[in-house]
Protein backbone atom coordinates (compact mmCIF):
# COMPACT_ATOMS: atom_id res chain seq x y z
CA UNK A 1 0.00 0.00 0.00
CA UNK A 2 1.40 3.22 -0.83
CA UNK A 3 0.16 6.71 0.75
CA UNK A 4 0.23 9.83 -0.85
CA UNK A 5 0.74 12.77 2.02
CA UNK A 6 -0.26 15.98 1.88
CA UNK A 7 2.10 17.16 -0.23
CA UNK A 8 1.94 14.54 -2.97
CA UNK A 9 -1.65 14.94 -2.60
CA UNK A 10 -1.54 19.19 -3.72
CA UNK A 11 0.36 17.83 -7.05
CA UNK A 12 -1.79 15.11 -7.93
CA UNK A 13 -4.88 16.67 -7.49
CA UNK A 14 -6.50 19.99 -7.47
CA UNK A 15 -8.35 22.10 -5.09
CA UNK A 16 -11.26 21.08 -3.95
CA UNK A 17 -14.48 22.22 -6.03
CA UNK A 18 -16.97 20.06 -3.71
CA UNK A 19 -18.43 22.13 -0.51
CA UNK A 20 -16.62 19.65 1.99
CA UNK A 21 -12.83 18.65 1.05
CA UNK A 22 -12.27 14.54 1.74
CA UNK A 23 -9.69 13.28 4.45
CA UNK A 24 -9.05 10.24 3.09
CA UNK A 25 -8.91 8.92 -1.07
CA UNK A 26 -8.59 5.95 -2.32
CA UNK A 27 -7.34 4.86 -5.48
CA UNK A 28 -5.72 2.86 -8.04
CA UNK A 29 -8.50 0.06 -6.69
CA UNK A 30 -11.01 -2.30 -8.13
CA UNK A 31 -13.92 -1.08 -6.13
CA UNK A 32 -16.83 -3.34 -5.99
CA UNK A 33 -19.77 -1.44 -4.25
CA UNK A 34 -22.76 -3.58 -4.34
CA UNK A 35 -24.93 -0.34 -5.77
CA UNK A 36 -26.40 -1.61 -8.69
CA UNK A 37 -26.38 1.82 -10.22
CA UNK A 38 -22.76 2.11 -10.31
CA UNK A 39 -21.77 -1.60 -9.26
CA UNK A 40 -17.73 -1.02 -10.25
CA UNK A 41 -15.22 2.13 -9.34
CA UNK A 42 -11.30 2.66 -9.05
CA UNK A 43 -11.86 5.23 -5.93
CA UNK A 44 -13.27 6.35 -3.37
CA UNK A 45 -13.34 9.50 -0.59
CA UNK A 46 -14.38 10.33 3.01
CA UNK A 47 -14.54 12.89 5.18
CA UNK A 48 -13.44 13.09 9.27
CA UNK A 49 -16.44 11.23 10.19
CA UNK A 50 -16.56 8.22 7.80
CA UNK A 51 -19.10 9.26 5.27
CA UNK A 52 -18.54 8.10 1.77
CA UNK A 53 -18.56 11.61 0.07
CA UNK A 54 -17.89 10.19 -3.60
CA UNK A 55 -16.95 7.13 -5.19
CA UNK A 56 -16.17 6.64 -8.81
CA UNK A 57 -13.09 7.36 -11.21
CA UNK A 58 -10.43 8.76 -9.73
CA UNK A 59 -10.32 12.33 -11.85
CA UNK A 60 -14.06 12.77 -10.41
CA UNK A 61 -12.88 11.70 -7.14
CA UNK A 62 -9.95 14.07 -6.94
CA UNK A 63 -11.93 16.66 -6.88
CA UNK A 64 -12.93 15.83 -2.96
CA UNK A 65 -9.45 16.35 -2.30
CA UNK A 66 -7.27 19.44 -1.17
CA UNK A 67 -4.15 19.89 0.20
CA UNK A 68 -4.64 18.04 3.75
CA UNK A 69 -6.27 14.88 1.99
CA UNK A 70 -4.30 11.85 2.55
CA UNK A 71 -4.16 9.80 -0.90
CA UNK A 72 -4.03 5.60 -0.35
CA UNK A 73 -2.89 3.97 -3.67
CA UNK A 74 -4.48 0.18 -3.42
CA UNK A 75 -2.32 -1.01 -5.98
CA UNK A 76 -5.47 -1.84 -8.05
CA UNK A 77 -6.14 -4.04 -5.13
CA UNK A 78 -10.31 -5.35 -4.57
CA UNK A 79 -12.17 -3.14 -2.35
CA UNK A 80 -15.53 -4.67 -0.77
CA UNK A 81 -18.07 -3.27 1.63
CA UNK A 82 -17.54 -4.54 5.03
CA UNK A 83 -18.61 -8.54 5.70
CA UNK A 84 -21.99 -8.27 7.81
CA UNK A 85 -22.19 -11.79 9.87
CA UNK A 86 -26.31 -12.61 10.63
CA UNK A 87 -25.32 -15.06 12.71
CA UNK A 88 -22.08 -15.74 14.68
CA UNK A 89 -21.43 -16.60 18.62
CA UNK A 90 -18.68 -14.26 19.31
CA UNK A 91 -18.57 -14.15 23.02
CA UNK A 92 -18.84 -18.06 22.81
CA UNK A 93 -16.27 -18.61 20.11
CA UNK A 94 -13.97 -16.44 22.05
CA UNK A 95 -14.36 -17.78 25.60
CA UNK A 96 -12.11 -19.71 27.74
CA UNK A 97 -15.60 -20.80 30.02
CA UNK A 98 -16.22 -22.81 27.38
CA UNK A 99 -13.33 -25.24 28.50
CA UNK A 100 -10.22 -25.93 27.82
CA UNK A 101 -10.51 -29.24 26.98
CA UNK A 102 -10.47 -30.03 22.67
CA UNK A 103 -11.02 -33.05 21.17
CA UNK A 104 -11.28 -33.99 17.57
CA UNK A 105 -14.23 -34.43 16.08
CA UNK A 106 -12.29 -37.59 14.11
CA UNK A 107 -10.46 -38.83 16.57
CA UNK A 108 -11.20 -42.05 18.38
CA UNK A 109 -12.92 -42.63 20.95
CA UNK A 110 -10.02 -44.11 23.03
CA UNK A 111 -8.13 -41.52 21.80
CA UNK A 112 -10.64 -38.74 23.59
CA UNK A 113 -10.49 -40.66 26.37
CA UNK A 114 -6.63 -39.59 26.83
CA UNK A 115 -7.42 -36.29 25.78
CA UNK A 116 -10.12 -36.28 29.00
CA UNK A 117 -7.95 -38.52 31.33
CA UNK A 118 -5.21 -36.03 30.61
CA UNK A 119 -7.47 -32.71 31.24
CA UNK A 120 -8.96 -33.96 34.37
CA UNK A 121 -5.42 -34.79 35.94
CA UNK A 122 -4.72 -30.79 35.33
CA UNK A 123 -8.55 -29.52 36.34
CA UNK A 124 -8.21 -26.61 38.94
CA UNK A 125 -12.11 -25.45 38.41
CA UNK A 126 -15.30 -27.03 39.83
CA UNK A 127 -16.03 -28.71 36.61
CA UNK A 128 -14.37 -29.54 34.03
CA UNK A 129 -15.48 -28.64 30.61
CA UNK A 130 -14.68 -29.11 26.32
CA UNK A 131 -15.69 -29.40 23.56
CA UNK A 132 -15.40 -31.27 20.11
CA UNK A 133 -16.45 -35.54 20.39
CA UNK A 134 -18.77 -36.75 17.46
CA UNK A 135 -21.81 -37.95 18.69
CA UNK A 136 -22.40 -41.00 16.75
CA UNK A 137 -19.14 -42.13 17.32
CA UNK A 138 -19.50 -42.39 21.03
CA UNK A 139 -23.12 -43.99 20.55
CA UNK A 140 -21.69 -46.68 17.99
CA UNK A 141 -18.92 -48.10 19.96
CA UNK A 142 -21.84 -50.10 22.69
CA UNK A 143 -19.73 -48.88 25.72
CA UNK A 144 -21.72 -46.71 28.83
CA UNK A 145 -20.91 -42.94 28.10
CA UNK A 146 -21.17 -42.32 31.95
CA UNK A 147 -19.02 -45.10 32.81
CA UNK A 148 -16.30 -44.17 30.35
CA UNK A 149 -16.10 -40.68 32.11
CA UNK A 150 -16.60 -42.31 35.96
CA UNK A 151 -13.40 -44.14 35.44
CA UNK A 152 -11.64 -41.27 34.85
CA UNK A 153 -12.77 -38.69 37.45
CA UNK A 154 -15.72 -39.96 39.45
CA UNK A 155 -16.07 -37.00 41.91
CA UNK A 156 -15.40 -34.53 39.18
CA UNK A 157 -18.25 -33.24 37.28
CA UNK A 158 -17.74 -33.67 33.64
CA UNK A 159 -19.16 -32.22 30.80
CA UNK A 160 -18.00 -32.01 26.96
CA UNK A 161 -19.72 -30.47 24.18
CA UNK A 162 -20.18 -32.29 20.96
CA UNK A 163 -18.87 -30.74 17.75
CA UNK A 164 -22.16 -29.26 16.85
CA UNK A 165 -23.13 -27.92 20.22
CA UNK A 166 -26.35 -29.48 20.16
CA UNK A 167 -25.54 -32.73 22.63
CA UNK A 168 -23.25 -33.39 25.92
CA UNK A 169 -21.35 -36.53 27.22
CA UNK A 170 -21.85 -36.37 31.00
CA UNK A 171 -20.49 -37.88 33.71
CA UNK A 172 -22.24 -38.99 36.77
CA UNK A 173 -21.15 -36.12 39.24
CA UNK A 174 -22.56 -33.74 36.67
CA UNK A 175 -25.92 -35.53 35.81
CA UNK A 176 -26.49 -35.54 39.47
CA UNK A 177 -25.24 -32.14 39.54
CA UNK A 178 -27.66 -31.29 36.76
CA UNK A 179 -30.62 -33.12 38.55
CA UNK A 180 -31.04 -35.44 35.48
CA UNK A 181 -29.96 -38.78 37.20
CA UNK A 182 -32.96 -40.02 38.87
CA UNK A 183 -35.07 -37.17 36.41
CA UNK A 184 -37.42 -39.44 34.34
CA UNK A 185 -39.12 -36.22 32.53
CA UNK A 186 -37.49 -34.74 29.69
CA UNK A 187 -36.80 -31.27 29.87
CA UNK A 188 -38.60 -28.44 28.10
CA UNK A 189 -36.67 -28.61 24.47
CA UNK A 190 -34.18 -31.35 25.44
CA UNK A 191 -33.99 -35.11 25.76
CA UNK A 192 -31.96 -37.23 28.60
CA UNK A 193 -30.75 -41.05 26.72
CA UNK A 194 -31.92 -43.41 28.88
CA UNK A 195 -30.74 -47.56 28.76
CA UNK A 196 -33.47 -49.96 28.77
CA UNK A 197 -33.27 -49.62 32.48
CA UNK A 198 -34.43 -46.25 32.30
CA UNK A 199 -31.00 -45.18 33.98
CA UNK A 200 -29.20 -42.01 32.03
CA UNK A 201 -26.79 -43.01 29.53
CA UNK A 202 -24.90 -40.02 30.21
CA UNK A 203 -25.88 -38.22 26.96
CA UNK A 204 -28.14 -35.03 26.61
CA UNK A 205 -29.44 -33.52 23.67
CA UNK A 206 -30.48 -29.81 22.88
CA UNK A 207 -31.53 -27.92 25.95
CA UNK A 208 -30.63 -30.34 28.23
CA UNK A 209 -27.14 -29.96 27.54
CA UNK A 210 -28.02 -25.68 27.91
CA UNK A 211 -29.40 -26.38 31.71
CA UNK A 212 -25.80 -28.56 32.03
CA UNK A 213 -24.07 -25.62 31.13
CA UNK A 214 -26.44 -23.23 33.32
CA UNK A 215 -25.43 -25.43 36.30
CA UNK A 216 -21.69 -25.40 35.23
CA UNK A 217 -21.24 -21.59 34.72
CA UNK A 218 -23.30 -19.86 37.45
CA UNK A 219 -23.03 -16.32 37.53
CA UNK A 220 -19.60 -14.52 39.27
CA UNK A 221 -17.08 -11.97 39.40
CA UNK A 222 -14.52 -14.23 37.73
CA UNK A 223 -16.74 -15.15 34.91
CA UNK A 224 -17.85 -12.34 34.30
CA UNK A 225 -13.99 -10.96 33.32
CA UNK A 226 -14.20 -13.92 31.36
CA UNK A 227 -16.99 -13.21 29.06
CA UNK A 228 -15.41 -9.22 28.74
CA UNK A 229 -12.20 -10.77 27.72
CA UNK A 230 -14.19 -13.06 25.55
CA UNK A 231 -15.81 -9.91 24.03
CA UNK A 232 -12.71 -8.08 23.50
CA UNK A 233 -10.76 -11.02 22.04
CA UNK A 234 -14.05 -11.59 19.29
CA UNK A 235 -13.49 -8.18 18.13
CA UNK A 236 -9.87 -9.10 16.61
CA UNK A 237 -10.65 -11.96 15.14
CA UNK A 238 -14.06 -9.92 13.32
CA UNK A 239 -11.82 -6.67 12.18
CA UNK A 240 -9.18 -9.59 10.58
CA UNK A 241 -11.91 -11.40 8.76
CA UNK A 242 -13.07 -7.88 7.18
CA UNK A 243 -16.06 -8.46 9.40
CA UNK A 244 -17.92 -4.83 10.58
CA UNK A 245 -21.29 -5.92 11.55
CA UNK A 246 -21.90 -8.50 13.31
CA UNK A 247 -25.16 -10.46 15.10
CA UNK A 248 -24.32 -12.00 17.96
CA UNK A 249 -26.65 -14.97 17.74
CA UNK A 250 -27.09 -16.45 21.66
CA UNK A 251 -27.03 -13.98 24.23
CA UNK A 252 -27.46 -15.88 27.57
CA UNK A 253 -28.55 -12.72 29.16
CA UNK A 254 -29.52 -14.90 32.52
CA UNK A 255 -25.66 -15.93 32.54
CA UNK A 256 -23.86 -12.52 32.38
CA UNK A 257 -22.94 -12.14 29.05
CA UNK A 258 -25.00 -9.11 28.32
CA UNK A 259 -23.35 -6.67 31.01
CA UNK A 260 -20.32 -8.28 29.14
CA UNK A 261 -20.75 -6.61 25.90
CA UNK A 262 -22.34 -3.24 27.59
CA UNK A 263 -19.12 -2.97 29.14
CA UNK A 264 -17.02 -3.38 26.03
CA UNK A 265 -19.63 -1.05 24.39
CA UNK A 266 -18.91 1.74 27.34
CA UNK A 267 -15.41 1.46 26.62
CA UNK A 268 -15.53 2.30 22.95
CA UNK A 269 -13.59 -1.11 22.41
CA UNK A 270 -16.42 -2.59 19.61
CA UNK A 271 -14.76 -2.69 16.14
CA UNK A 272 -17.90 -4.22 14.52
CA UNK A 273 -21.34 -2.81 14.59
CA UNK A 274 -23.24 -5.38 16.91
CA UNK A 275 -26.88 -6.18 17.25
CA UNK A 276 -27.18 -8.61 20.16
CA UNK A 277 -30.30 -11.78 19.93
CA UNK A 278 -31.15 -12.39 23.19
CA UNK A 279 -31.62 -15.83 23.97
CA UNK A 280 -35.39 -17.15 24.75
CA UNK A 281 -34.80 -20.10 27.05
CA UNK A 282 -37.47 -22.71 26.72
CA UNK A 283 -37.58 -24.00 30.46
CA UNK A 284 -38.51 -20.06 31.88
CA UNK A 285 -42.42 -19.70 32.45
CA UNK A 286 -43.40 -17.53 29.70
CA UNK A 287 -45.08 -14.36 31.22
CA UNK A 288 -41.50 -13.72 33.49
CA UNK A 289 -39.84 -13.93 30.77
CA UNK A 290 -41.15 -12.25 27.78
CA UNK A 291 -41.35 -9.18 30.28
CA UNK A 292 -37.51 -9.42 30.98
CA UNK A 293 -37.03 -10.02 27.40
CA UNK A 294 -39.07 -6.86 26.73
CA UNK A 295 -37.32 -4.64 29.54
CA UNK A 296 -34.20 -5.36 27.73
CA UNK A 297 -34.88 -4.01 24.26
CA UNK A 298 -32.52 -1.23 23.64
CA UNK A 299 -31.76 0.03 20.11
CA UNK A 300 -29.57 2.77 20.78
CA UNK A 301 -28.99 5.21 18.62
CA UNK A 302 -28.16 5.57 14.82
CA UNK A 303 -24.33 6.14 15.54
CA UNK A 304 -24.22 3.70 18.38
CA UNK A 305 -22.46 0.23 17.78
CA UNK A 306 -24.45 -1.76 20.19
CA UNK A 307 -27.92 -2.54 19.53
CA UNK A 308 -30.09 -5.15 21.81
CA UNK A 309 -32.91 -5.72 19.29
CA UNK A 310 -32.85 -9.26 18.12
CA UNK A 311 -34.73 -12.52 19.93
CA UNK A 312 -32.97 -15.91 18.98
CA UNK A 313 -35.60 -18.13 19.33
CA UNK A 314 -34.83 -21.95 18.75
CA UNK A 315 -37.70 -24.06 17.61
CA UNK A 316 -36.25 -27.69 17.13
CA UNK A 317 -32.61 -29.54 17.35
CA UNK A 318 -30.85 -30.81 14.47
CA UNK A 319 -30.81 -33.83 11.96
CA UNK A 320 -27.69 -35.20 13.33
CA UNK A 321 -29.08 -35.62 16.68
CA UNK A 322 -33.09 -36.74 15.01
CA UNK A 323 -34.05 -33.81 17.06
CA UNK A 324 -34.95 -31.24 14.27
CA UNK A 325 -38.61 -31.30 13.79
CA UNK A 326 -40.10 -32.58 10.43
CA UNK A 327 -43.17 -33.28 9.17
CA UNK A 328 -42.85 -36.84 8.52
CA UNK A 329 -41.14 -39.38 11.04
CA UNK A 330 -37.54 -39.94 11.00
CA UNK A 331 -36.23 -43.75 9.29
CA UNK A 332 -34.70 -44.18 12.38
CA UNK A 333 -34.59 -42.24 15.63
CA UNK A 334 -32.39 -42.23 18.76
CA UNK A 335 -34.10 -43.80 21.53
CA UNK A 336 -35.73 -41.76 23.79
CA UNK A 337 -36.70 -39.21 21.07
CA UNK A 338 -39.99 -38.42 19.03
CA UNK A 339 -40.14 -39.65 16.03
CA UNK A 340 -40.51 -36.54 14.33
CA UNK A 341 -38.22 -34.74 16.20
CA UNK A 342 -38.46 -32.00 19.32
CA UNK A 343 -39.44 -28.94 20.26
CA UNK A 344 -37.85 -26.33 22.33
CA UNK A 345 -40.79 -23.85 21.55
CA UNK A 346 -44.06 -25.18 20.30
CA UNK A 347 -46.46 -23.53 17.33
CA UNK A 348 -48.61 -22.19 20.27
CA UNK A 349 -45.48 -20.50 22.73
CA UNK A 350 -43.75 -19.80 19.30
CA UNK A 351 -46.92 -17.50 18.49
CA UNK A 352 -47.00 -15.75 21.66
CA UNK A 353 -43.61 -14.67 21.91
CA UNK A 354 -43.03 -13.35 18.19
CA UNK A 355 -46.26 -11.55 18.38
CA UNK A 356 -45.32 -10.00 21.81
CA UNK A 357 -42.07 -9.53 21.26
CA UNK A 358 -42.21 -8.18 17.65
CA UNK A 359 -44.88 -5.83 19.05
CA UNK A 360 -41.97 -4.65 21.79
CA UNK A 361 -39.69 -3.56 18.84
CA UNK A 362 -37.43 -6.87 18.59
CA UNK A 363 -36.65 -8.37 15.19
CA UNK A 364 -36.70 -12.68 15.48
CA UNK A 365 -33.81 -14.46 14.55
CA UNK A 366 -35.23 -18.26 14.62
CA UNK A 367 -33.55 -21.55 14.34
CA UNK A 368 -35.35 -23.42 12.09
CA UNK A 369 -33.93 -26.58 10.66
CA UNK A 370 -37.07 -29.57 10.01
CA UNK A 371 -39.41 -28.35 7.61
CA UNK A 372 -42.09 -29.06 10.28
CA UNK A 373 -40.14 -26.39 12.34
CA UNK A 374 -39.52 -23.98 9.40
CA UNK A 375 -43.43 -23.91 8.78
CA UNK A 376 -44.45 -23.56 12.83
CA UNK A 377 -42.04 -20.57 12.23
CA UNK A 378 -43.18 -19.05 9.35
CA UNK A 379 -47.02 -19.15 10.62
CA UNK A 380 -45.79 -17.56 14.01
CA UNK A 381 -44.54 -14.81 11.87
CA UNK A 382 -47.57 -14.38 9.63
CA UNK A 383 -49.23 -13.94 13.08
CA UNK A 384 -46.72 -11.68 14.42
CA UNK A 385 -46.92 -9.25 11.59
CA UNK A 386 -44.44 -7.48 9.43
CA UNK A 387 -40.81 -6.99 10.83
CA UNK A 388 -36.90 -7.88 9.71
CA UNK A 389 -37.64 -11.51 10.80
CA UNK A 390 -35.29 -14.17 9.89
CA UNK A 391 -34.91 -18.38 10.05
CA UNK A 392 -31.63 -19.28 9.76
CA UNK A 393 -30.13 -22.93 8.87
CA UNK A 394 -33.42 -23.38 7.09
CA UNK A 395 -32.14 -27.08 6.31
CA UNK A 396 -35.54 -28.82 5.07
CA UNK A 397 -38.40 -27.32 3.59
CA UNK A 398 -41.56 -28.24 2.04
CA UNK A 399 -41.99 -27.16 -1.03
CA UNK A 400 -45.89 -25.21 -0.11
CA UNK A 401 -43.33 -23.28 2.38
CA UNK A 402 -40.65 -21.84 -0.48
CA UNK A 403 -42.71 -18.61 -1.66
CA UNK A 404 -43.94 -17.81 1.77
CA UNK A 405 -40.99 -16.31 2.35
CA UNK A 406 -41.40 -13.46 0.13
CA UNK A 407 -44.55 -13.22 0.68
CA UNK A 408 -43.82 -12.75 3.97
CA UNK A 409 -40.79 -10.77 3.77
CA UNK A 410 -38.83 -13.55 5.74
CA UNK A 411 -35.15 -14.04 5.25
CA UNK A 412 -33.86 -16.75 4.65
CA UNK A 413 -30.14 -17.05 6.85
CA UNK A 414 -28.01 -20.08 5.22
CA UNK A 415 -24.65 -21.09 6.66
CA UNK A 416 -22.80 -23.41 3.88
CA UNK A 417 -20.72 -25.41 5.54
CA UNK A 418 -18.59 -28.62 4.64
CA UNK A 419 -21.26 -30.30 6.37
CA UNK A 420 -23.75 -30.15 3.16
CA UNK A 421 -20.84 -31.80 0.92
CA UNK A 422 -22.50 -34.94 -0.76
CA UNK A 423 -20.79 -36.78 1.67
CA UNK A 424 -22.51 -35.32 4.78
CA UNK A 425 -25.57 -35.56 3.23
CA UNK A 426 -25.39 -39.25 2.51
CA UNK A 427 -24.58 -39.92 6.06
CA UNK A 428 -28.31 -38.25 6.60
CA UNK A 429 -29.67 -40.90 4.68
CA UNK A 430 -30.52 -43.71 7.03
CA UNK A 431 -31.79 -41.29 9.49
CA UNK A 432 -34.21 -39.00 7.16
CA UNK A 433 -33.86 -40.97 3.87
CA UNK A 434 -34.13 -38.83 0.38
CA UNK A 435 -34.91 -35.88 1.91
CA UNK A 436 -31.13 -35.70 2.46
CA UNK A 437 -30.38 -35.04 -0.63
CA UNK A 438 -32.66 -31.42 -0.60
CA UNK A 439 -31.23 -30.41 2.53
CA UNK A 440 -30.29 -26.67 2.20
CA UNK A 441 -32.66 -25.28 -0.35
CA UNK A 442 -30.49 -21.60 -0.56
CA UNK A 443 -30.64 -21.57 -4.68
CA UNK A 444 -34.49 -22.32 -4.56
CA UNK A 445 -35.19 -19.69 -2.17
CA UNK A 446 -33.11 -17.47 -3.90
CA UNK A 447 -34.71 -18.13 -7.22
CA UNK A 448 -38.41 -17.71 -5.47
CA UNK A 449 -36.93 -13.60 -4.31
CA UNK A 450 -36.85 -14.52 -0.63
CA UNK A 451 -34.02 -12.11 0.83
CA UNK A 452 -30.99 -14.90 0.89
CA UNK A 453 -28.15 -14.54 3.69
CA UNK A 454 -24.98 -15.87 4.47
CA UNK A 455 -23.10 -16.11 7.70
CA UNK A 456 -20.82 -18.73 9.70
CA UNK A 457 -22.47 -19.92 13.12
CA UNK A 458 -19.03 -18.75 14.02
CA UNK A 459 -17.58 -21.56 16.06
CA UNK A 460 -19.34 -24.20 14.57
CA UNK A 461 -17.98 -23.44 11.05
CA UNK A 462 -14.54 -21.47 10.68
CA UNK A 463 -15.53 -17.87 11.00
CA UNK A 464 -14.50 -16.42 7.17
CA UNK A 465 -17.14 -14.80 5.53
CA UNK A 466 -14.93 -15.71 2.30
CA UNK A 467 -14.80 -19.39 2.82
CA UNK A 468 -18.66 -19.38 3.12
CA UNK A 469 -18.97 -17.60 -0.01
CA UNK A 470 -16.94 -20.54 -1.58
CA UNK A 471 -19.17 -22.91 -0.06
CA UNK A 472 -22.53 -21.22 -1.37
CA UNK A 473 -20.82 -20.85 -5.20
CA UNK A 474 -19.72 -25.46 -4.78
CA UNK A 475 -23.35 -26.75 -4.09
CA UNK A 476 -24.22 -27.62 -7.82
CA UNK A 477 -27.82 -26.52 -8.40
CA UNK A 478 -28.41 -25.98 -4.43
CA UNK A 479 -25.82 -23.23 -4.46
CA UNK A 480 -25.95 -19.48 -5.58
CA UNK A 481 -25.68 -18.83 -8.77
CA UNK A 482 -22.92 -16.25 -9.00
CA UNK A 483 -20.42 -14.15 -7.06
CA UNK A 484 -22.29 -11.14 -7.28
CA UNK A 485 -25.10 -12.69 -4.97
CA UNK A 486 -22.68 -14.33 -2.56
CA UNK A 487 -20.96 -10.78 -2.22
CA UNK A 488 -24.62 -9.15 -1.52
CA UNK A 489 -25.49 -12.30 1.36
CA UNK A 490 -22.90 -11.18 3.21
CA UNK A 491 -23.18 -7.40 2.97
CA UNK A 492 -26.29 -5.74 1.85
CA UNK A 493 -28.84 -7.84 2.20
CA UNK A 494 -27.28 -8.62 5.53
CA UNK A 495 -27.38 -4.76 6.80
CA UNK A 496 -31.05 -4.88 5.62
CA UNK A 497 -31.69 -7.98 7.97
CA UNK A 498 -29.68 -5.90 10.63
CA UNK A 499 -31.29 -2.45 9.82
CA UNK A 500 -28.77 -0.86 9.32
CA UNK A 501 -28.78 -0.43 4.73
CA UNK A 502 -29.32 3.06 4.93
CA UNK A 503 -26.19 3.37 6.39
CA UNK A 504 -23.88 0.32 5.35
CA UNK A 505 -23.28 -2.52 3.20
CA UNK A 506 -22.96 -0.95 -0.33
CA UNK A 507 -20.27 1.31 -0.92
CA UNK A 508 -22.58 4.80 -1.69
CA UNK A 509 -22.17 8.41 -1.32
CA UNK A 510 -23.56 9.10 2.20
CA UNK A 511 -22.54 5.61 3.87
CA UNK A 512 -20.35 5.17 6.17
CA UNK A 513 -16.93 3.79 5.24
CA UNK A 514 -17.36 0.01 6.29
CA UNK A 515 -14.85 -1.33 3.67
CA UNK A 516 -12.40 -3.77 3.19
CA UNK A 517 -9.10 -5.14 0.87
CA UNK A 518 -8.47 -8.15 -0.47
CA UNK A 519 -5.02 -9.60 -1.62
CA UNK A 520 -6.15 -11.27 -4.13
CA UNK A 521 -9.26 -10.09 -6.96
CA UNK A 522 -11.77 -12.84 -6.00
CA UNK A 523 -14.05 -12.34 -9.30
CA UNK A 524 -10.54 -13.45 -10.58
CA UNK A 525 -10.38 -16.85 -8.95
CA UNK A 526 -11.71 -20.07 -9.45
CA UNK A 527 -14.52 -20.65 -7.63
CA UNK A 528 -12.82 -23.19 -5.65
CA UNK A 529 -10.14 -20.86 -4.21
CA UNK A 530 -12.13 -17.68 -3.29
CA UNK A 531 -11.58 -19.09 0.43
CA UNK A 532 -7.58 -18.43 -0.07
CA UNK A 533 -7.74 -15.08 -0.50
CA UNK A 534 -6.82 -12.78 2.46
CA UNK A 535 -8.16 -9.83 4.16
CA UNK A 536 -5.46 -6.85 3.88
CA UNK A 537 -7.30 -3.98 5.92
CA UNK A 538 -10.36 -3.18 7.21
CA UNK A 539 -12.35 -0.05 7.76
CA UNK A 540 -14.88 0.98 10.14
CA UNK A 541 -16.74 4.10 9.62
CA UNK A 542 -13.60 4.94 7.43
CA UNK A 543 -11.32 4.44 11.35
CA UNK A 544 -9.01 1.15 10.80
CA UNK A 545 -9.89 -1.75 13.00
CA UNK A 546 -7.19 -4.49 11.08
CA UNK A 547 -4.20 -3.98 8.87
CA UNK A 548 -2.18 -7.54 8.09
CA UNK A 549 1.36 -7.45 8.51
CA UNK A 550 3.19 -6.12 5.94
CA UNK A 551 0.66 -4.30 4.07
Amino acid sequence: MFRCLPLCAALLAPLAQAEEAASLVLHNARIYTVNADQPWAEALAMDEEGEILAVGSQAEVEEYADDDTEFVDLGGRLVLPGFQDSHAHVLDASSEAQGDCPLESDGTLEHWLDEIAGCAEQAKGEWLLGSGFSLHTLLDSGESPRALLDEIAPDLPIAMMEETSHSYWLNSKALQLAGFDGERDDPEGGVILRDPQGRATGVVLDNAGDLVMDKALPPSKALQQVYYQAVLDGQDELARNGITSVADARVFWRRGHLEAWQKVAREDRLKARTSLGLWAYPQLDDGEQLAQLKALYQPGDEDDLLHITQIKLYVDGIVHNTTARLRQPYQHSLAGVDPRGLYYFGPKRLARYARELAASGFDLHIHTIGDQAVRDALDAIEQAGRGRHRLTHVELVDQADIPRFRQLGVIADFQPSPYFTPSFLKDNQPLIGQRAYQMLPMRALYDSGARVTLSSDWDVNPLSPLGIMQNALGLGSRGLPNLEAAIRAYTLDAAYTLRQEQRTGSLEVGKQADLLVLDHDIFKLPPEQIGQAKVLWTLLGGEEVYRAPGF
